[in-house]
């Protein structure tokens, strides 16, 4: 019975290691629309030939009134959850849902500038002597 228990505890840790490693911690490079379904992201860069941009904005506002797509701001840290080409999957720090956006928005690699609240707290101590 104890050599059943430490073995489902391995299953259940192993399992816990693979997810973990297979989550990426970043930011975002700038303001970006990101939705649950990755279809309705594909749609809208169909739109991308649309030289005012109303076709594109009047799609994203039906999506995210919806709920469907949220905009994410720039410095927000996400975790990157899949990819799958140019597009991926961010959920952002703390939420549930994973959001399709794309790849050039997302920072593998941000400096601690770039992090909101990261360049406050390094020079807010700090006073005169």
């Amino acid at each position: 019975m104890k050599t059943r228990s430490l073995k489902v505890a391995f299953v259940v840790c192993g399992f816990f290691t693979l997810y973990q490693t297979t989550v990426q911690s970043a930011a975002l490079k700038g303001a970006i629309m990101a939705c649950k379904d990755q279809a309705d992201i594909k749609k809208a860069l169909q739109h991308s030939s649309d030289k005012d941009g109303k076709a594109t904005a009047a799609y994203f506002k039906t999506r995210a009134e919806s709920g469907d797509c949220l905009q994410l701001t720039r410095g927000q840290l996400v975790d990157v959850d899949e990819r799958d080409g140019p597009l991926w999957c961010v959920r952002p720090s703390g939420g549930l849902d994973c959001f399709w956006t794309l790849e050039k928005a997302v920072d593998l690699y941000p400096s601690k500038a770039s992090v909101p609240g990261e360049q406050q707290q390094q020079s807010g101590g700090r006073g005169r002597h």
